[in-house]
């Protein structure tokens, strides 16, 4: 738990110029009322903090935690919650205005009389959100963007764009003719191409969840036992040495451990396989 000599130390730096505070773990923090206009705190876990009021304006909160977070009544215009996890945030009052949602987990957030105008919510995921008099003029959104069945986005004048960057999940034939298993890999390369993947499902899903499936997936034979998940952060840790060379048949069930992780984290959250990089996995996950 973050105490309020740290919250009076941000804003101390803040207020002699200081604007840079990125990956700070700042779980229950109490910064209600603060002016940090323009601040970067990406990748910083606000969990459960008090941010009511708060001015964020242009704030850089990429790949930031706000699950079950209070930001009731903050000023967010403008700022960049690309990637951001808002699962069940209080989000009451806000001003979203101008703000990039690209990516952002929304699902269950309270956005009750939020302004979302000209607000970017490409891929965004909204299901379960309460937008009861939210102001949606001029949003944008795409294909990937996730509402509610019923919603319909064009009765509250949002806007459907094309031509999204955002990488599409793989069709039936792309899967089919994916590359075949690699013939040479050492425990090193798998626990590399794990590492990504945890923290792939630590940031959309949390630690707990993410390493619950990894643990869950772990193939049953007696030389993965010597694989421990260290669920605090979602990585794999080998009792062996990790430049032990992997037989084919390790490989193959390898990779069914990596798809079937895979597989469980789309349960949650349904574009989890379209934001995997393939460059980062030694095989095909998906």
């Amino acid at each position: 738990m973050v105490d309020n000599n740290q919250a009076q130390a941000i804003l101390r730096q803040y207020q002699v110029g200081e604007r840079n505070f990125p990956n700070l773990a700042l779980r229950h923090i109490d910064l209600h009322g603060f002016t940090l206009a323009g601040a970067d705190f990406s990748g910083s876990d606000f969990s459960e903090a008090n941010l009511r009021g708060t001015d964020l304006q242009g704030c850089k909160l990429q790949g930031c935690y706000f699950n079950n977070a209070d930001l009731s009544g903050a000023n967010l215009a403008k700022a960049d919650l690309r990637q951001a996890s808002l699962l069940k945030t209080f989000l009451l009052k806000v001003n979203l205005q101008g703000a990039h949602l690209n990516n952002a987990l929304c699902a269950g957030a309270l956005l009750t009389r939020a302004n979302l105008e000209d607000a970017c919510l490409h891929g965004a995921l909204l299901t379960g959100a309460d937008l009861t008099g939210a102001k949606l003029s001029k949003a944008k959104y795409n294909q990937q963007t996730q509402f509610d069945a019923g919603f319909r986005p064009e009765n509250f004048g949002l806007i459907k764009e094309t031509g999204s960057a955002t990488p599409r999940p793989q069709t039936e034939a792309q899967t089919q003719s994916a590359a075949p298993l690699p013939t040479s890999l050492t425990v090193e390369d798998l626990l590399l191409t794990f590492e990504y993947l945890g923290n792939l499902g630590n940031h959309y899903l949390g630690s707990t969840m993410a390493s619950r499936y990894l643990q869950s997936a772990r193939p049953k034979q007696e030389w993965f036992a010597q694989f421990e998940v260290d669920k605090k952060i979602v990585k794999l840790n080998y009792q062996g040495a990790k430049q032990e060379q992997l037989t084919p048949k390790q490989i193959e069930l390898a990779q069914q451990w990596a798809q079937q992780y895979v597989k469980s984290c789309t349960v949650i959250f349904k574009t989890f396989p379209t934001m995997i990089e393939t460059d980062q996995c030694v095989f095909d996950v998906t």
